[in-house]
This record gives structure tokens, C-alpha cells and sequence, in this order.
């Protein structure tokens, strides 16, 4: 609950609702998160909690994000 807090400004109570509202499910891949919580997604610029997703995604996205990579570039690439 105090991570949540000092690093997302978001109470634990606040994070149990957002992951009901997403079916505690992650919103990227709509897979279920088995013996762990979902992640919560920021914007890294603005701080904005965009939603929770599985560590997987999460990691995808932070990794595409820090690179500043295109997503046109991306799918491009995998549609080879």
C-alpha cells in the first residue's frame, strides 16, 4: 500500500477498483495475472496512471517507451 502511494499517489483501495473495473485482467493483452499483482502503467512525461497490465506488457512498454521507439517502426518490423 505505501509503494502505491509514494509512487503512484494511489491508495490500495484505489488500485483494487481500477483492477475490478479492468476484470483484473491486463489491458493489453487481456491475460490474467497468476500469483502476482498487475503492474500499474504511467506515462512517464506526465505521471498519469493509464491502467494495469501483466509484468510482461509492462516491461514491453517501459522498454519501448525508454527507447523511444516508433510505434509504426515496431509493427512494421513484426508484419515481416
Amino acid at each position: 500500500g505505501r509503494l502505491l502511494n509514494r509512487q503512484y499517489n494511489m491508495t490500495l483501495d484505489e488500485y483494487d477498483k481500477l483492477a475490478e473495473h479492468q476484470n483484473n485482467v491486463c489491458l493489453l493483452c487481456g491475460e490474467l495475472e497468476v500469483g502476482r499483482r498487475l503492474a500499474v502503467d504511467h506515462n512517464h512525461k506526465t505521471g498519469k496512471i493509464r491502467g494495469l497490465l501483466c509484468q510482461r506488457c509492462n516491461c514491453c512498454i517501459g522498454f519501448i517507451e525508454s527507447k523511444n521507439l516508433p510505434i509504426k517502426d515496431i509493427q512494421k518490423y513484426l508484419e515481416k
